[in-house]
Order: C-alpha cells, then sequence, then structure tokens
C-alpha cells in the first residue's frame, strides 16, 4: 500500500473535491481505496457520508450525521485507539462505499476535536523523553498496517503550523498539491519550500536510522493539480483554457519547477521522467481541470454525489427552479464542462494506478 497526501496551505482551490472525486474513481476501476479526513472542517467526511442538508447534519439521534459518527471511527479516535491504547474508540469500524469491478472506498472521517491530538503531540514532540520517543513511529505505523488496500489518500488541513500536517505529510510516500490559477495560490507554492524546512526541523530527530524507529520522512513530490480553471466558452473537450488562466498555470509551473529543484535535492520528489510515464509531458502539471459550472457544482452537492457521478436524471432532481440542467446536449456548456472534469480526474487516476503497479 502506498500513502499519497494532498496538501496546500492555500484554501479554497478544491482540494477535498480532487481528493473524493479521485477515490470514487480509484474504487470503480477496481482499487482499494482508504481515504484520511485529517481536516477539522470535515467537508470531506460529509461528501463521502452524501450529506447536503442540515437536517442530515443535525445533533438529533435520528440524524444521518449522528447516526455515521456513533458508527464509524474518526481519526481522533482511531490515532487514540494506537497512540493512546483507548480500546474503547478501536471498536469502531470504517465507514464503506463499494465500487465497480472489486473496487472499495473505505473512510476514516474528520474530527472537530483533531486540535485536542495537535496539542498531544506538540507537547510530546518538544518534550522527548524514553517513554515518547517512539510516538511518531506508531503514528505512521498506525496508517501503514492497513494491509487491505491498494492506496491511502489524505485530505490534509490548510495549515502550514499543523503537527498532525506535518506527520501526516513526512509519513507519506507520495504528495501532490492542488492548486488555483490565482495569485494566492502561487504565493502559497513559493511558500512551499519554508514550509517543509520548518517540518523537517520539527521532526528531524525523529526520522527513523539504524537503531532507531522513526518517521520515514521521505514523501516524493509527484505535481500541482490545476483546479477551477476558466475555460472559453463553447468549443470541444480539450479546448484551451482563458488567456488569463493559462497566464497563471505558467507562473505557477515556474513556481512548482523551483520547489521541485528544491525537493529533489533532499529526495523528496520524483523525477521529469517517471512523471511523464505517470501523467503526461509538462512536469510538473499533473492536470489543468476546468471551472465545472456553479449549477454542477450546487447538484453535486445537494444530491451528495461527487461530481463524476453526476446523471441526467440526478441534475434534473436536484436543479434550481426554473434552471435547465442538460448533461446530453451536443457541445451544451454542461455536458462539455462535465466531460472536461471526468477526463481530468479520470487521468489524474490513471496515473496513480500506474504508479502503483511500478513502484
Amino acid at each position: 500500500m502506498k500513502i499519497i497526501s494532498f496538501f496546500n496551505h492555500k484554501g479554497g482551490v478544491g482540494k477535498t473535491t480532487l481528493v473524493h472525486n479521485i477515490a470514487e474513481i480509484l474504487a470503480s476501476k477496481g482499487q482499494r481505496v482508504l481515504l484520511i479526513d485529517a481536516d477539522p472542517q470535515m467537508n470531506l467526511t460529509a461528501a463521502v457520508y452524501g450529506l447536503s442538508t442540515s437536517v442530515d447534519y443535525s445533533m438529533d439521534s435520528s440524524s444521518t450525521w449522528f447516526e455515521h459518527t456513533d458508527k464509524f471511527i474518526s481519526i481522533k479516535e482511531y490515532l487514540d485507539a494506537r497512540l493512546k491504547e483507548n480500546e474503547k474508540a478501536s471498536v469502531k469500524i470504517f465507514y464503506r462505499k463499494n465500487g465497480d469491478l472489486g473496487g472499495y472506498m473505505d473512510l476514516i472521517s474528520g474530527s472537530i476535536n483533531l486540535s485536542e491530538l495537535e496539542a498531544d503531540m506538540y507537547g510530546i514532540l518538544k518534550n522527548r523523553n524514553s517513554f515518547t520517543a517512539d510516538i511518531p513511529y506508531k503514528f505512521e505505523q498506525s496508517l501503514r498496517e492497513q494491509k487491505d488496500y491498494d492506496v491511502l489518500l489524505i485530505d490534509t488541513s490548510p495549515s502550514a503550523s499543523s503537527i498532525v500536517n506535518a506527520m501526516m505529510m513526512m509519513s507519506s510516500d507520495y504528495f501532490i498539491a492542488p492548486v488555483s490559477p490565482s495569485f494566492f495560490s502561487l504565493q502559497a507554492i513559493d511558500n512551499l519550500s519554508a514550509i517543509f524546512k520548518n517540518w523537517i526541523t520539527l521532526l528531524g530527530e525523529y526520522q527513523t536510522a539504524q537503531g532507531f524507529r522513526g518517521l520515514s520522512m521521505r514523501p516524493k513530490f509527484l505535481g500541482i493539480v490545476v483546479q477551477m480553471a476558466k475555460r472559453y466558452n463553447g468549443g470541444a473537450v480539450n479546448q484551451q483554457f482563458t488567456k488569463s488562466a493559462e497566464n497563471w498555470i505558467s507562473q505557477l509551473n515556474d513556481s512548482i519547477k523551483r520547489f521541485q529543484l528544491f525537493a529533489s535535492l533532499r529526495g523528496l520528489s520524483i523525477h521529469e521522467q517517471e512523471f511523464t510515464s505517470y501523467f503526461g509531458e509538462e512536469p510538473f502539471i499533473i492536470q489543468k481541470c476546468c471551472d465545472f459550472t456553479p449549477q454542477l457544482r450546487s447538484i453535486a452537492e445537494k444530491a451528495g454525489v461527487p461530481v463524476v457521478q453526476l446523471t441526467q436524471d440526478l441534475c434534473n432532481l436536484h436543479k434550481d427552479s426554473g434552471a435547465t440542467v442538460d448533461i446530453t446536449k451536443e457541445n451544451g456548456q454542461y455536458k462539455l464542462s462535465l466531460e472536461h472534469i471526468k477526463q481530468s480526474y479520470n487521468n489524474i487516476a490513471d496515473g496513480i494506478i500506474q504508479l502503483l503497479q511500478q513502484s
């Protein structure tokens, strides 16, 4: 099993949407996927559970949210069971959605109480002693002990100062940076090197070495996924993006190449040849995903499904009053938008499958 984390300390770049859709596609292609929602906002958890209304989110004992959180394990409970030997938490099970071809997607849900673990881990790291020295090792092994999966995908929070983020990332085999074509994403990518330096300084003494069980601290950078890029109206599925979007994408790619150079010198990135064999000819842009229309996004949220699973029936049921959303109309904006995003997300999933098969 390989661990892939998704991180960007700039929020609002479609990270959770990306993780959710990729996981669903991988499961549909026969992959055994474990998802971890490591963001206290718990958006991924709500999306996977298919929750879309205030009734779903109610803490009433009859609500879907209460039923699921009572039955299925959260990341806080999961780590407590392994780091603090809390046997009560370990009796809960993973939430599962079955895919096609024998694949499935399990979830370790998010937790609003993750901040408690943050505080505990900070104290442990800053006050290392003979009793706590192997806690980071136990943390990583709690992720790697899950042998019934091909891949573990982690949706991290958009926090550069999170101890849990640092440990998740440094326990991973690979990581992907979702971005949007904007100045703020450019700024975030420019800051990645400093963030990794801080994490390495914070966790350096816990790195696995001969005679010491610690963190692997060798996550390989795979590249960026550009989300929410504006397209020209009309045209084919593979149409070009607007000039403004392409300009930002070009600047992002220049920035990410600087980070990739920093990372490669420290053994924290795949090489260009590896990238092209998995994802295509433009290192290190894994995919450029279009900004699918607000109507499609709204319908997917109301229906409680990832956008790649939208059908015309769901569009008819959940569209805004008076709106016409036809995803079957040839060259229609909704059909083109949906086909483009499906194509992009499937290409990413296919690259990840190839990576899993060759690594």
